[in-house]
């Protein structure tokens, strides 16, 4: 959850950054048309720099979903619960602005075992797509999906052991 909030940040700030006009060139002394003398001269005048503002932030600034056309877009997600062996954390599924997919465990742990699996499924978890072998049994990993794969009848992401036939544990994707 806290690196979730520190990326969401860092897109803020980015954004903010984006928004803040062009450093403008130091002005610069023009001499005159006329005959004046040395000593008079005139400054080509700039814009003022704009504040920056310092009012705390409206909760539609954290609404969730992409702020800008370039942020990356949640397409689902939901939270790891145990089935068989206690599994906590969260999924999402995200399409990133150049279109690729990845589906992120975050703060992820399960019960070590052999063959795990990420599977996306919709009640039959043999039939699902395996995403890929687990990269460790805890943390924070990013999984690549193909950028045309459809997930939008996927309603689970399920940690499966296909030896077995056991669902550690599963998140309903919403």
């Amino acid at each position: 959850m806290k690196q979730l909030i520190a990326i969401l940040f860092i897109l803020f700030l980015a954004g903010c950054a984006a928004q803040m006009p062009a450093a403008q060139p130091a002005a610069q002394t023009q001499p005159t048309a006329t005959a004046a003398p040395a000593a008079q001269a005139t400054t080509v005048p700039t814009a003022a720099p704009q504040p920056v503002a310092t009012a705390a932030p409206t909760e539609e600034e954290f609404a969730p979903g992409p702020m800008t056309a370039k942020d990356p877009i949640i397409l689902k997600q939901g939270n790891f619960h145990k089935v068989v062996h206690p599994t906590s954390g969260r999924v999402q599924i995200i399409r990133s602005p150049g279109g690729a997919m990845t589906v992120n465990l975050i703060g992820f742990d399960t019960t070590p075992g052999p063959g795990l699996a990420l599977v996306l499924h919709s009640g039959n978890v043999q039939s699902g797509y395996v995403v890929s072998s687990l990269t460790s049994a805890t943390g924070n990993y990013p999984y690549n999906l193909p950028a045309s794969h459809d997930v939008r009848a996927y309603t689970r992401a399920a940690i499966y052991n296909k030896k077995y036939n056991v669902i550690y544990g599963e998140a309903d994707l919403t």
